[in-house]
This record gives C-alpha cells, sequence and structure tokens, in this order.
C-alpha cells in the first residue's frame, strides 16, 4: 500500500486524495436510503414509508451520540497514555544509564 505524506506537496491534491473514499462511502450510503425508499414506498405501502423515515432518523440520532461518546473517550484516556507511554520510557532510560 502507498503511504501518503499530508505534510509535503500540494495540499489540495492530498486533502482530495484523502477524501474521495468518505465521499464515495457517503454517496453510496445515500442512494441505498434512495433505493430503499423507493422499495418500500412502492410495494408496501404508505405507512411503511412513513416508518422507515422516522427510524432514519433515530438512527442517525443513535450513531451521532456513540460518535461524539467515542471521540469524548479518546480525549479524555489520550492524556493518560501518553503520561503512561512517557514514565516508562523515563523509567527504562534511567534504568539502562545507571548501568
Amino acid at each position: 500500500m502507498k503511504e501518503i505524506n499530508l505534510t509535503e506537496g500540494h495540499i489540495l491534491q492530498k486533502i482530495i486524495s484523502f477524501s474521495l473514499p468518505m465521499i464515495a462511502g457517503n454517496l453510496l450510503q445515500q442512494i441505498y436510503n434512495i433505493v430503499d425508499t423507493l422499495i418500500v414506498g412502492r410495494c408496501i405501502g404508505p405507512d411503511a414509508l412513513a416508518s422507515v423515515g422516522s427510524s432514519y432518523t433515530l438512527m442517525i440520532f443513535i450513531t451521532s451520540i456513540i460518535i461524539g461518546l467515542c471521540m469524548g473517550s479518546g480525549a479524555f484516556f489520550l492524556p493518560i497514555m501518553v503520561l503512561k507511554i512517557f514514565y516508562n520510557g523515563l523509567l527504562v532510560t534511567k534504568n539502562n544509564t545507571r548501568g
């Protein structure tokens, strides 16, 4: 796999190549939602279509809450992990130099 360094070269090209997979994923999700709405609306009926529409909003809400909790927990645990790694590195260096 080719490694992309985002700190060197033309920034616009790097951002576009970095964001293309996310854009493709969002487009596929929207196509899935459109097809789902068409199939449910034509084959099952308006009541089922209304339930699909209301459940979509609920799923977006739940997903947003989970993503927010994951980001918040990462921000909470990151300083703890950095200090642990830094302390272990100092401890190993200190023990090695004592000889």
